[in-house]
C-alpha cells in the first residue's frame, strides 16, 4: 500500500512541526509525487480582491502568482472538498476561465476552509494523472486534510496578527493620544505611536508606570490623576471624565478624556485618550484677549476692569486698602481737532505706555474708554500718601511734552479717586465716586486730584 506509506509520512511530517515554508513544500512535494501530479500550490487571501501564492512544488509548470478572489465563487458553491476541473467537462463561465489562468487542461482545487474562504490548495495533472481511483481520492482526500488543517492554523495566527496591527494602525491614526496603565499599580500595558512619539517613542514607555515617564523625577502618582472619578463605590468602572491639561515641555493643550475598564487578563485599568486642542485654546485665548484687552492700547478694558475689581473685593482682607484712581485728559479733544485722530490715538498709546512703566500702575492700569483711564491700587501699606505721590508724580510728566509720530503736543489730566470701605463697598460704585471725584478734580482746573470724601 504505497498510498499508505505516503500518507504515514506526511502525518510524521506535518505533527508536532512547526508552521514554516520549508515544510509545507515538502508536504506538497509528497502529495505531487504519490499521485504524479505536475505541480502543487497554496494560495492564500488577502481578504480583499486576490489569492496570493504562498508555496509551490513544481516539476515544470509555473504557477501565476496571484489569481483574482472570483476563484472563490467557482470552489465556494459546490458540495465536495476536493474539485476536479477538466478542459472537456469544464464549461468556462463568461466571468472568468480558471484553466486557462493556471494554464493547464486539469486541475484539481482543493478549498482550506468548509466556510469562509480564506485558501486553496491547488494541483495540476496531465492527462494520465487526472483520472484517479476511488481508492487514490480517499488518499488524497486524506492528505489534502493533513495539510490543510496545518495550514489553516497559519491563516488563523495571520489572521490574528492582521487584526493586531489593523487595531494597532487604527489607534494609530486616530488623531487621538491613548495610553492603558494598571488601575492600581500605574505600570504602563499599552501606548499608541501618537502618545509614545514626543516622549521618544514606545519602547520608553515599556515595563514604567505613567508617571515615569510623563513627568520625569515624580515619585508616585499625580495628585490630579482623576481615578477617583471613574469608578463607583464597589471599585467598578462608571463614567467617563474630561479635563483639560497642559503638556509642560511644549505647551501643548490637550483635552483627557479618562475611564476604567477591563483590561484582556481581567484587570481594572485607566485607558487615558487625549486630543490635540492647542489650536482651539489659542483661539479661545484670542476671544478672550479680544474681549477683555483694548485694541488700540493692549490695555484691560472696562470689562475687565469691572470683573478685576469683583475679584478684589471679595478676596480683600481687613487691614487691605484698595483705591480707584480715574483718570480723563484734559486738552484730549483738541489734540483730535488739531492734529487727527491718528495723532490722538498716538497719544493714547504712548500715555499707555507711560502708566505700565510706573511699578505701580504696572499690571492694574485699565482703559475705560475714551481718554479715561482707571487704575486699581490694593494691599497692605498702601495709604492715601501713596496715591497723592503717585498722583504729583503723574502730574509732572504732564507739565512736559509728548512727542507723537507727527507733532509735539501738551495737556493735563484730571483725577479722581475712591476708596474701598469709606466711599463705597462695591465696584460700581467705587467707579461711580471716582468717576464724580474726577469731575469735581476738573471743575478746579487742569491737572487736579480730589478724594471722594471731598465731593461737594
Amino acid at each position: 500500500m504505497e498510498n499508505d506509506e505516503d500518507i504515514k509520512k506526511l502525518t510524521d511530517l506535518l505533527i508536532d512541526n512547526d508552521i514554516d515554508e520549508y515544510t509545507i513544500e515538502t508536504a506538497l512535494s509528497i502529495i505531487c509525487n504519490t499521485f504524479s501530479f505536475v505541480s502543487g500550490a497554496v494560495y492564500e487571501t488577502d481578504d480583499i480582491r486576490f489569492f496570493y501564492k504562498k508555496e509551490t512544488y513544481s516539476r515544470g509548470l509555473d504557477l501565476p502568482n496571484r489569481v483574482s478572489y472570483i476563484i472563490s465563487n467557482i470552489h465556494g458553491k459546490a458540495d465536495q472538498s476536493i474539485h476536479f476541473i477538466v478542459r472537456d467537462t469544464y464549461e468556462p463561465s463568461t466571468e472568468f476561465n480558471i484553466l486557462d489562468v493556471f494554464h493547464t487542461e486539469n486541475l484539481i482545487i482543493v478549498p482550506l476552509t468548509n466556510t469562509e474562504s480564506q485558501g486553496f490548495l491547488v494541483f495540476t495533472c496531465d492527462n494520465e494523472s487526472r483520472e484517479l481511483n476511488s481508492y487514490q481520492k480517499r488518499n488524497l482526500f486524506i492528505m489534502t486534510g493533513l495539510i490543510s488543517r496545518y495550514i489553516i492554523t497559519r491563516i488563523g495566527e495571520n489572521k490574528v496578527k492582521l487584526m493586531q496591527v489593523t487595531y494597532e494602525s487604527i489607534m494609530d491614526s486616530t488623531g487621538i493620544d491613548i495610553y492603558v496603565n494598571d488601575f492600581y499599580t500605574h505600570d504602563i500595558l499599552y501606548v499608541n505611536k501618537s502618545m509614545a512619539i514626543p516622549y521618544g517613542g514606545k519602547e520608553v514607555f515599556e515595563g514604567r508606570k505613567c508617571w515615569e515617564v510623563l513627568f520625569p523625577g515624580q515619585t508616585g502618582p499625580c495628585d490630579f490623576c482623576p481615578q477617583k472619578y471613574i469608578i463607583d463605590e464597589n471599585e467598578k468602572p462608571s463614567s467617563v471624565y474630561t479635563w483639560d491639561y497642559q503638556r509642560a515641555f511644549d505647551g501643548a493643550w490637550f483635552r483627557v478624556f479618562s475611564s476604567a475598564f477591563y483590561w484582556i487578563d481581567g484587570r481594572l485599568a485607566h485607558v487615558v485618550s487625549s486630543a490635540n486642542i492647542t489650536d482651539n485654546k489659542q483661539k479661545e485665548e484670542l476671544i478672550q484677549y479680544m474681549a477683555n484687552y483694548d485694541e488700540l492700547t493692549s490695555l484691560p478694558n472696562h470689562r475687565k476692569l469691572l470683573k478685576d475689581g469683583e475679584r478684589i473685593i471679595e478676596y480683600i482682607e481687613e487691614h487691605e486698602k484698595m483705591f480707584l484712581l480715574f483718570f480723563d485728559i484734559d486738552g484730549f479733544k483738541a489734540i483730535n481737532d488739531t492734529y487727527g485722530h491718528d495723532e490722538g490715538d498716538n497719544f493714547l498709546i504712548e500715555l499707555s505706555q507711560f502708566f505700565k512703566g510706573i511699578p505701580m500702575l504696572k499690571d492694574c492700569v485699565y482703559r475705560k474708554g475714551g481718554d479715561e483711564f482707571v487704575a486699581i491700587i490694593h494691599g497692605k501699606g498702601i495709604t492715601k500718601m501713596n496715591v497723592t505721590n503717585l498722583s504729583r508724580f503723574i502730574h509732572s510728566r504732564f507739565q512736559k511734552t509728548w512727542i507723537l509720530n507727527k507733532a509735539t503736543v501738551k495737556c493735563d489730566v484730571s483725577i479722581g479717586v475712591a476708596c474701598y470701605g469709606e466711599d463705597a463697598v462695591t465696584m460700581k460704585e467705587l467707579l461711580y465716586i471716582s468717576d464724580m471725584a474726577m469731575y469735581q478734580a476738573k471743575k478746579k482746573g487742569p491737572g487736579n486730584i480730589c478724594y471722594g470724601i471731598d465731593i461737594v
